[in-house]
This record gives structure tokens, sequence and C-alpha cells, in this order.
């Protein structure tokens, strides 16, 4: 038997080192690709971080003109308020005093009646944004559902709007959006009688999400709302007679409506098509307002229903609930709506 040493492949020194020149040439490739890539990061964060500022400045701007209408509302209201007087103590009326009267504010061509928790600051906004929409003097005016305020009369509700103005040989209209005034049962009869013509637009909501986008506002300290609820949600809805309930059987309240405005007087609108489907249910509103078509674009929209995801199981209570209310709501309507 034959021994001895078992020689193996002798290494190629310069074969080793092209492969270890590859291999940093690899390196300095995967270094300079990460190094892009956090640049881009950077670059990334630093557009969102302006694009967050200007949302800022936009809602500070958007902010502050609100308020400039609202106090040009009220130096109206004052100016008129004195005018009265003076004319009262001099007992003759002015010329010029029926003149300006007739150039103050006019009468809404459209109003959101509702529902609360459906959409309708978001929608009145992004409509207030076309050419030809004036938006009233506030936020939300509550002249119908409030006695205080009906009772001021329809001048006073005059002044909460722009006169009309002309552009490009079209009328401007405006309008105001009041939530409330769908459930408010005085409503319909009170704006039958000072706006008869008038059109309105109604934007519903799947009643379970609307009840319960409903209690969390009622109890966010988040929106400066004092009052303090201590019970729960489904200690809550235990009530029939609830107003997260009672809010969600919309059919009793357009039946209501029915008896003093003709459905061709009436839009209405499921909330989860005008976000989903924006452009279409935007079209939609200016056909039904007689308004040239415009492209309206909705901003991001910001998720407001911060709160937990709702029991499974108060779910389905609640959709059987809204069951029947819901297929007469169809059956009124001609369409359904799937909740």
């Amino acid at each position: 038997m034959q021994g001895g040493l078992t020689r193996g492949v002798v290494p190629n020194p310069r074969q080793h080192e092209e492969q270890a020149k590859k291999s940093r040439k690899v390196k300095s490739r995967q270094k300079k690709a990460l190094q892009r890539k956090d640049r881009q990061i950077e670059e990334q964060a630093a557009e969102l971080e302006d694009l967050r500022k200007e949302r800022q400045r936009e809602r500070k701007r958007t902010r502050g003109l609100k308020d400039q209408r609202l106090e040009l509302f009220h130096l109206r209201n004052e100016l008129d308020a004195t005018k009265k007087l003076v004319e009262k103590v001099r007992d003759i009326p002015s010329a010029a005093q029926v003149l300006d009267e007739q150039e103050i504010g006019s009468l809404p061509d459209f109003v959101i009646i509702g529902a609360q928790k459906c959409g309708t600051t978001a929608f009145y906004r992004l409509l207030t944004k076309h050419p030809h929409v004036e938006p009233a003097g506030l936020r939300e005016v509550h002249f119908f559902d409030r006695t205080d305020r009906f009772e001021k009369g329809a001048e006073w509700y005059r002044r909460c709007f722009p006169s009309p103005q002309c552009r490009n040989g079209r009328r401007s209209i405006t309008g105001e959006k009041t939530p409330y005034y769908l459930f408010h049962p005085d409503v319909p009869r009170r704006m039958a009688e000072v706006v008869p013509l008038v059109r309105l637009i109604v934007l519903l909501r799947n009643p379970v999400d609307r009840a319960y986008s409903q209690y969390h506002h009622a109890t966010s300290p988040m929106r400066g709302n004092r009052r303090t609820v201590h019970r729960s949600f489904e200690e809550a809805i235990e009530q029939k007679d609830s107003s997260y309930l009672l809010r969600g059987i919309y059919v009793d309240q357009l039946l209501r409506w029915s008896e003093y405005f003709s459905k061709e007087q009436m839009l209405v609108l499921k909330s989860e098509d005008f976000f989903s489907h924006t452009t279409e249910t935007l079209r939609s509103v200016q056909d039904f307002l007689d308004l040239p078509y415009q492209q309206l674009d909705l901003p991001p929209r910001e998720t407001r229903d911060r709160y937990e995801p709702m029991d499974p199981e108060t779910r389905r209570q609640l959709e059987t609930y809204f069951e029947p209310h819901n297929q007469r709501l169809y059956e009124y309507l001609g369409v359904d709506f799937g909740w």
C-alpha cells in the first residue's frame, strides 16, 4: 500500500483577487443604492412635511374666511337694526333704506337638510367650491329648527345669504346646510312657508354606522362637548325612543317632508356613494341644481371615526332593528341602498 500526501487544487491568487474585486463592486453598488433610497425617503418625508404645513395653512385660511363671513353677517344685522331704529325715530321711510333692504341677502336656492353624521359638512364644503355657488354666512343657520330665530322672520333669514351675483352670464345660487332639519318635526311646515320652491338635498348613511358615529360625537371631549355621557353605546340604544335609533328611521322623516314638498324638489343621496363615487355624485347634484358642470375635487378624507369598532353582536342587533325600516325606505325611494 503506497502512502503519501493528498494534493488539492492550488489556489490561484489572481482569481481570488478578481472575486474579491467583484465582491467590493457589488457591495459598493448596494451601498450607493441604499444611499439613494435614504435620500428618496428624506425627500418624501420633506414633501410630506411641506404638505402637512400647507394643509395647516389652508385650514387657517378657511377658518379665517369663515370668521370674516360670520363677522360680516353680524355687522349687517347690527347695521340693519340701527337703520330701522333711526327711521323709526324719524318716523319717515327713506328711499335709501328701501333700496338697501332690497339688496340685502337672498333666500336660499337649496338646503341640505340632513342627516346628522352623514357627511353633510364635507359635501357642503365641496359644493360651495363651484364658481356659481355662494355659501351662507353661518356654518349652520338653524333658522327653521330654532324658534327664537324663526320668529325673527324671513328678512333675518335673507341676511344669512349673499345677494345673487352674475358670472359669465349666469346668476349664482346660494344655500345652507343644517342636518338637524330632516329630523325636526316642525321644520317642513316652516320651510314651506318661507321657501316653498327650494330644492332639498338629503344624505343618508347606513343607520347602524350613523348611530355609532353620533354616540361618539356626543361623548368625545375632543369636539368641545361639555356633556359627559358615562353610559356605553349598548346602554344608550337600549331605549327604543333613543335619538340614536330614531334619527336612523329615515323613511318616516322623508314621509313627513313629502307632505309639503314634491319628490321632484328632493334629491336623496347615499353617503357611502358620495365618498366612493364623488365625481358621479357631484354630477347628479349639479344637474339637480341646474348648474353648469364643474369638476370638483374632494380632498383626501380625514378619518373622523377614530374609535374602536362596534361590537359584532351589537351590530347584528341594530341591523335586525333597522331592517324593516330600511325596506320601507327602499320601497319609498325605489332604490335599494344595500344596508
